[in-house]
């Protein structure tokens, strides 16, 4: 149950970066972050909105019951997390160098949209684990065109690209 603490302690982050993330824009945020290292074992596949860790979404619902975050629905389509547990219960949750990459990544990352953090996590994710190779931009675009159809355009696609190799997710 680490993972859990560790989840915690991000959601926590997160929280104070976002007033209100929604579901959405943690599941993006949280696969951003292990991407850069942070070993929190949440096993992403790609979905309807991008990279979806199930186990990540089940931690939310514990973490939930447990009364450390609270999910609102009441929000329309967004799902808005509230942090509501407390810094004693996070103790050593994360490294030293754990909590300095979660914080380099909510610099970045952490005031985008849900919208662009989707275009981005898919566009990490079909460049890194679909085509597990040096691929160039054009068959990253059409991967993620294949997966998303006519979602982005190609514009915003290429400014995620940008975005992705200025931080060194994708070379």
């Amino acid at each position: 149950m680490d993972y859990i603490k560790k989840c915690a302690s991000i959601i926590q982050k997160i929280c104070s970066v976002h007033p209100d993330p929604g579901k959405k824009m943690v599941q993006k945020l949280m696969y951003l972050i292990e991407r850069k290292g942070v070993e929190v074992g949440l096993n992403y596949k790609i979905h309807f909105f991008g990279p979806y860790s199930e186990k990540l979404d089940n931690a939310l619902h514990f973490l939930e019951s447990e009364d450390m975050i609270e999910i609102d629905a009441d929000h329309g389509m967004t799902h808005v997390i509230k942090f509501c547990g407390t810094d004693e219960e996070l103790e050593n949750a994360l490294t030293a160098e754990e909590q300095d990459t979660v914080d380099n990544v909510l610099a970045v990352f952490g005031k985008k949209t849900a919208l662009e953090l989707e275009a981005m996590t898919t566009l990490d994710y079909a460049a890194t684990t679909l085509l597990k190779s040096v691929a160039d931009d054009k068959k990253i675009i059409e991967q993620v065109k294949q997966i998303k159809g006519s979602k982005f355009s190609d514009r915003d696609l290429k400014k995620g690209l940008c975005v992705l190799k200025k931080y060194q997710y994708i070379n």
